[in-house]
Parts: C-alpha cells; sequence; structure tokens
C-alpha cells in the first residue's frame, strides 16, 4: 500500500501514525491495535504487559548510565471517534482511514482522522524505537475507551506503573502544558414508545451541515447542535407523530446532524413552516456553521409511528433537556466551569434514548447536572441511567515536570509556554489517583476539528512537538 505521508518529518513518528490508521479502532474495538502493540513490544525485547480490555503496558530500560534515574511515563489513547459526513461510505468496523495531505495540515477523507489520540501512539512508538535518546526507564501506557468514558484508565492496574512523572500527550496545542481538566460522566434518558400504525403523511426532516466538533474543548464556542434543532423544529411543527429519529453518533461528539421520519396532517405545509425555522436558525448560527440546512421531504409512509402523547413528550424532552454551557470559572478567565451535550437520540426498536455528556471542573456541579437531569427524566416519563463517571484533575502548585517542561520549551523557542486548565476530560485525573505523588502534565501538537470528520493535525507542529518530547525525555534522564 502507498505510503501517503511518505517524506514527513518526523520520518518515524508519521510512519507509525500512518500504520496505526490502517487498523480500525473505535472505543471498544481496540482489540486489533492491541495486538500491533504487543507485537511491537515483543519484538523489540521490550517487557510488555496487556490486560483483559487491551490496555497495553510497555516498558524500556533506562539507556546506559541512566539507571539511576527516576522513571518517566507517556500516556495516550489508542481509540478514537468514528464520525463521518453522510455521503461517505466508511465502515469503521473494517475500513483504514484514509488519510490525505494538504497545505501542511493531514486530514482524512470525509471522516475523522484519528489524531486524536492516534498521535501519542505514533509518538510513544518512535520513542520507544528510537537507541538515539538518552533517557531514564521509559514506561508508555496505551489505553483504551478514552472517548466512551476513560474507561481503560479506570479498569488498568495501577501496579504496574513505577514512574511518578506522567507526560500525558492526548492535549494541546504547541506552546500549552496542560494541568488540570474537568471530570464527567454519561447520562441516558430512556422511553419505550407506544406504537401505532402509521397514518397522515410522511414526511423525512434532515438537519445537517452543522461543524460539530469536541463537546469539551469546543463547547464555548455555541456551536449548533443537531438534536436540539430537531427538537425545535418537532415543537413548532407540533402535530408531529414520530416513527424514527436519530442524531448523532458519540455523546462527547456535539452531533452535526439529525434525521426523523414523521407523520405530519400535510406535508406541504410542514414543509413551508420547515423552511421558516430554517431561515430563524441560519440567522441565530455563527460562521461555523454556515453550511447548516433543513432536508424537508415526502418518503413512503412506514409501517408504525410512536402515539402522539409519545411523540409530544420526547420533543419536550429533548427542548426542555439543557445543552452547552453551564457555568464560567470564577477563577480561570475564558475556562468552562460546567456544560452538557445532547450527543446522541436514537430508536432501537420500540425505546427512544436521549444520550449526555455533563462535564463540570467542581464535582458538585456534575452532581447538579446529574440531578437536574434526573428531575427532567422524571416529568417526562423517561427511565434515568448514570454510567462511566469519571474524576476531574487538580492543579497542583508545585511540579518540577511542569518546570521542565517550561524551561526546555523556552529554550526551544525563545517563547513563554502557556499553562492552561481544560474543559475537556483527560485521563491524567484517574492515573494521579492510581499513583501516590504522580506529577503529570499533558502537551500536544496544534489540531483542530477534534471529533468530527474536519479534524486535522498540523505537520510543522507535530515536528516541533516531537522535538520537545524528545528533549523531555533527555531532560528526566539528566
Amino acid at each position: 500500500m502507498k505510503e501517503v505521508l511518505a517524506g514527513l518529518s518526523p520520518a518515524r513518528v508519521w510512519h507509525y501514525f500512518e500504520e496505526i490508521s490502517r487498523i480500525p479502532r473505535g472505543s471498544g474495538n481496540e482489540k486489533a491495535i492491541a495486538d500491533y502493540l504487543e507485537s511491537f513490544g515483543k519484538q523489540h525485547g521490550f517487557k510488555t504487559y496487556r490486560d483483559a480490555i487491551h490496555n497495553v503496558f510497555i516498558r524500556k530500560p533506562a539507556s546506559a548510565g541512566c539507571e539511576d534515574k527516576a522513571p518517566l511515563l507517556l500516556q495516550g489513547h489508542t481509540d478514537m471517534v468514528c464520525e463521518k459526513n453522510a455521503d461517505v461510505c466508511h465502515d469503521f468496523l473494517t475500513d483504514p482511514i484514509h488519510l490525505v495531505v494538504k497545505d501542511g495540515w493531514v486530514m482524512a477523507e470525509g471522516t475523522t482522522l484519528g489524531a486524536d489520540n492516534g498521535m501519542a501512539v505514533a509518538y510513544m512508538l518512535a520513542a520507544l524505537e528510537d537507541n538515539s535518546l538518552k533517557h531514564p526507564t521509559l514506561e508508555c501506557l496505551f489505553t483504551v475507551q478514552e472517548e466512551t468514558g476513560l474507561d481503560g484508565a479506570k479498569a488498568f492496574d495501577g501496579a504496574q506503573i513505577s514512574a511518578r512523572r506522567m507526560l500525558n500527550l492526548d492535549c494541546g496545542g504547541e506552546g500549552t502544558v496542560t494541568v488540570s481538566c474537568a471530570g464527567g460522566m454519561r447520562i441516558d434518558l430512556a422511553r419505550e414508545m407506544s406504537m401505532l400504525p402509521f397514518s397522515g403523511q410522511a414526511l423525512r426532516i434532515f438537519v445537517r451541515g452543522l461543524a460539530g466538533g469536541h463537546s469539551g474543548g469546543q463547547i464555548k464556542q455555541y456551536l449548533g447542535n443537531a438534536n436540539k434543532i430537531m427538537g425545535r423544529v418537532l415543537a413548532e411543527l407540533g402535530e408531529v407523530c414520530i416513527a424514527d429519529i436519530c442524531g448523532g453518533s458519540k455523546d462527547n461528539a456535539i452531533p452535526r446532524e439529525c434525521e426523523a421520519y414523521v407523520s405530519v396532517p400535510c406535508a406541504q405545509s410542514a414543509k413551508e413552516k420547515i423552511a421558516e425555522i430554517e431561515l430563524k436558525i441560519k440567522g441565530e448560527l455563527g460562521e461555523a456553521d454556515r453550511n447548516f440546512n433543513i432536508l424537508a421531504e415526502t418518503v413512503q409512509a412506514p409501517e408504525k409511528m410512536a402515539s402522539p402523547e409519545d411523540s409530544r413528550r420526547l420533543w419536550q424532552l429533548i427542548c426542555l433537556a439543557f445543552n452547552g454551557v453551564l457555568a464560567m470559572s470564577h477563577s480561570i478567565e475564558g475556562l468552562v466551569d460546567a456544560s452538557c451535550n445532547m450527543g446522541v437520540i436514537k430508536m432501537e426498536g420500540n425505546t427512544v434514548y436521549v444520550c449526555f455528556s455533563p462535564r463540570a471542573g467542581i464535582e458538585s456541579l456534575n452532581d447538579e447536572t446529574k440531578m437536574r437531569l434526573h428531575i427532567l427524566a422524571e416529568a417526562m416519563g423517561f427511565d434515568f441511567y448514570c454510567r462511566s463517571r469519571y474524576p476531574g484533575w487538580t492543579y497542583v502548585k508545585e511540579s518540577a515536570l511542569r518546570e521542565l517542561v517550561q524551561k526546555i520549551y523556552h529554550d526551544q523557542t525563545g517563547k513563554e509556554m502557556k499553562v492552561q486548565a481544560v474543559h475537556g476530560g483527560l485521563e491524567c485525573g484517574i492515573l494521579v489517583s492510581k499513583v501516590p505523588g504522580m506529577d503529570a502534565v499533558a502537551i500536544g501538537a496544534d489540531s483542530e476539528g477534534e471529533h468530527s470528520p474536519d479534524e486535522k493535525v498540523n505537520i510543522a507542529s507535530v515536528e516541533r512537538t516531537w522535538k520537545l518530547i524528545c528533549a523531555v525525555i533527555e531532560g528526566c534522564a539528566e
């Protein structure tokens, strides 16, 4: 197979990124990438540990003369968010990611790229392979199921880790060092719908063309949420019965599209009303969502539809459920303290699910969001489920590793490194709690559009970040 990234620098980092891009690795489907990593570790003679859910841990002995230096842990996750444009034919269970190089960026053809967090995997493999680096004992932890609740980090046996310094490679951009993150959870609301024989005129409503994005890092950009917009459309139509509805595919990604098949008294009147709604919403959205539109077309009637009462309860819940920024930080300017993303709506059989990803930097705010969604579920007749809760990562005032990273960055660039807290979830909080005394920071290259088909990573930034990683590894051997 032709290497699309051949010729890019650093060569071995891009080599490994291209190799893993050929391996399907959506969350929960990490066996094949774990096979690859385990084989890599054993082929190089490194101590390699793999657990039951396919976390992989590789330890490389210190280089000569550095045996007495404290170990360093590099960490990232192997899974990726699987999103694609509606017109793209791609099976994330079997198909490789089709890479493209354009204008100084690496991206994919109509799908997520998987740089989040495939770049960390590539960095770690290149570092493990590089015998020219002077280094302490290197421990590399490749976790799974990060995108669905940080479940790999939760399950990993912290006793395997001897390092008390951790460089997480899952957060950028370039020139920033991350020192704190939000905690979160997944919440599902479910209701079994009473189904009736279809009557009325059948209409397909398709909300599309939104930018989408990461529900942590991009939630404060107030991007359009296709599920919320669909709820508004159905509410304004009023007299609708829902035969099927599907919006978003990941609860931690801002949904770009939502599709519903409904019964209306008059399809033509409904189309005219939808055109009016579309015009209003276009005036409310920002430049990032400039391609937004709503398709409304008459279709062949399905066999069944939800009852008027159950349909009403669904669109009322969608409209009432809070989405977006809930609170801003009082102590860090511009930092979101609490948010909630309505990431997925789907029907499976006769049951409809509405799935949320709440986040907060303060645990009590996550408790409040959970309580409010529970109250809403009870009021609207939905069952409530909470899963995959994970802790935040608390800022530590004194950090020798942070000071080292900042010094090296300044020496390399002449610039001061920005210290940041982020609203997205990172595995640092979990791993720090598993390994007492762990000094952790997170860095990464410049990228855009995470969790959407617009995801891309900057080539020059990857090279500069690689040089920083190498210098930090060597700095830990001093």
